[in-house]
Formats: structure tokens, C-alpha cells, sequence
């Protein structure tokens, strides 16, 4: 009995030794481990650059001459002028937002953050950013991660109500070009229910769509430019998050992208106005993994991470 009885409190002290190793264990890797990916993501501070302006420059025409040129995506003058004429600055006046939530998004938002370790000071852009609150999905990261971007969106009336907002993060009121070069592009306006739904209007498919979708012919004049121009003119060679949502035209825009000189981390492009299986195998043959595939109301994305971003956690 005795012998059984010591059997005992040795079986016990092994089971107490080994749950203690295993909570030390569980600690290390999730609690230790996730705050040092914190302090490891902390190293991507974005730096605000100078902006110069000659009030009596005419920096349209300038631009439109550039255009007839198809001048280079790294053009010293491109560049110049979309740092010093096009893109605005953040706004430094308080939030001017319709509802203060964590999640401005259609889902896409926490399952980013999620995957990018909960990364602070990072940069992202938002192509198609519409009013730059409703279904955001970058003002998560700028209002709680302290990220810095630029908020791409072609269309005026939305222009100017993301202006409103005050958004802290840089804008442009242009596309995305889908050349390598700047162009000029007629844009279709959406209305009513499809107001969102703006795009380059130059090819018969275009065409074809905005029949199908029932927008309208109502169109102006854009100017568009290269993704990575904008990328130049700001002194950014790395984008953690980029949402690219322009109603067709995602991978021409994709196309033009020197994926050798500039790092994207995480990507979501809208799929269901183009060629899903053309967007997947363009972005696997450059280093990305087709993370999910996202259809909820206002979201018809496929998430993408780039293969060599560390990720604590399950997939």
C-alpha cells in the first residue's frame, strides 16, 4: 500500500512538472512571442517628404504634355509633379467621421491585421478609396495601428467627401494607370445605388459592363498615373497593405507594376468585375499566396500575402 501510495506522488509530481513546462512553453510562444513581433514590426516609419508649389505653374498642362509623351514611370519630372502638385497632404484638423468604429471595413480589415502580426507603422494605398469611410478598408490602420498611405480616388464628388473626413493619411484625386506610363482617361461616373462603381471607360468590355451594370454615360476626364510613380514621388519603396478596387481594371493595373523594385506585403483585389483566374496566376507567378476568397456585402475580394511574410499563428 505504502509502495502504491509513493507510485502515486511520483506520477503526480511528473504531471505537475510537465504542465508547468507546457504553460512556460504555451507563454513563450504566444504571449513573448507575439510581443516580439510587435517590437520587430515597429521599423517601417514612414517619413513625410517636402512639398514644393509654384502657384502660377500651370502643372496640368504640364502633365498633359507628359501624357502625349508617354514619358517613363520613373521620369524626374513625372515625379516631381505628382509629388509637389498632385498628391495632398493628411489633414491635421480632428476626425470628421459618420461613426467611430474599429472596423470600417466589409471583413477584410481584421483578417489583414491578423495575418501582418498586428503591425504598427506600416503604409498602405487604397485604390478606389470612394469616400474614404465607408467600407474602408485602410482607416483601421491608420486610427489604431499608426499606418501613413495614400488614398487613390478618381472620382470628384468622392474626392471632396474624403476631404471632408480629414483623413491622415496623403490623397490623390487620379487612377491608377493601366499603362506604364501617364495617361488620360475618360471616366464613367456611377449614380444612385451604383455610385461606387466608377471606372476607365476606353474599351468596348468597358463599355459592354457599364451596359450591363445599368450606371449610365456620364462621363469627365481623369488623369491617371502609375502605381509606381506615386510610389516615387512619396519616397516609398515598400506597401504593407494594398487594396486595389477599380471595377475591372485590376490586372491591367497589376501589370504595371515592377514587382522587382517595390515590396507589397498584403494585397486585396476585387475580382468579380475581371478575370479571377488571370489575378491569381499573375500574382503566384510573382511570390503571393491566394489567402481567402471573400464575398460578403460590399466585398467581392481575394486576400493575397506575399510567400515570405512570418506569420504566428494558424492559417
Amino acid at each position: 500500500m505504502k509502495v502504491l501510495k509513493r507510485r502515486c506522488r511520483v506520477y503526480y509530481l511528473v504531471f505537475i512538472l510537465i504542465l508547468t513546462i507546457g504553460i512556460m512553453f504555451w507563454t513563450q510562444r504566444y504571449i513573448i512571442g507575439a510581443k516580439k513581433v510587435q517590437v520587430l514590426n515597429v521599423n517601417h516609419e514612414f517619413h513625410p517628404f517636402v512639398q514644393l508649389r509654384n502657384t502660377s505653374f500651370d502643372y496640368k498642362e504640364e502633365t498633359r504634355k507628359l501624357n502625349e509623351a508617354k514619358v517613363g514611370i520613373d521620369d524626374p519630372r513625372l515625379i516631381e509633379l505628382i509629388r509637389n502638385y498632385w498628391i495632398e497632404p493628411p489633414s491635421k484638423e480632428p476626425y470628421n467621421l459618420k461613426k467611430d468604429l474599429e472596423d470600417y471595413s466589409a471583413g477584410q480589415t481584421p483578417y489583414v491585421d491578423s495575418r501582418m502580426n498586428h503591425k504598427v507603422n506600416g503604409f498602405f494605398i487604397e485604390a478606389g478609396a470612394y469616400d474614404g469611410e465607408s467600407s474602408s478598408t485602410s482607416l483601421f490602420f491608420e486610427k489604431y495601428r499608426n499606418w501613413n498611405g495614400l488614398l487613390v480616388e478618381p472620382d470628384p464628388r468622392h474626392y471632396l467627401t474624403i476631404q471632408s473626413k480629414h483623413r491622415k493619411a496623403y490623397r490623390i484625386n487620379a487612377c491608377l494607370s493601366t499603362k506604364p506610363y501617364p495617361i488620360q482617361v475618360t471616366f464613367n461616373l456611377g449614380h444612385g445605388l451604383r455610385e461606387q462603381m466608377g471606372r476607365i471607360h476606353e474599351t468596348k468590355d468597358a463599355e459592354e459592363w457599364i451596359k450591363k451594370e445599368n450606371i449610365g454615360f456620364t462621363s469627365i476626364k481623369v488623369q491617371c498615373f502609375p502605381l509606381y510613380s506615386l510610389l516615387l514621388a512619396m519616397q516609398v519603396n515598400q506597401i504593407d497593405f494594398f487594396t486595389l478596387d477599380v471595377e475591372g481594371e485590376e490586372l491591367h493595373v497589376l501589370e504595371t507594376i515592377p514587382f522587382d523594385k517595390i515590396y507589397i506585403g498584403m494585397m486585396t483585389v476585387e475580382y468579380i468585375h475581371s478575370s479571377e483566374e488571370g489575378i491569381t496566376r499573375f500574382l503566384e507567378e510573382k511570390g503571393y499566396r491566394k489567402m481567402i476568397k471573400m464575398r460578403t456585402p460590399g466585398c467581392a475580394d481575394i486576400i493575397f500575402r506575399k510567400n515570405d511574410i512570418p506569420f504566428i499563428g494558424y492559417e
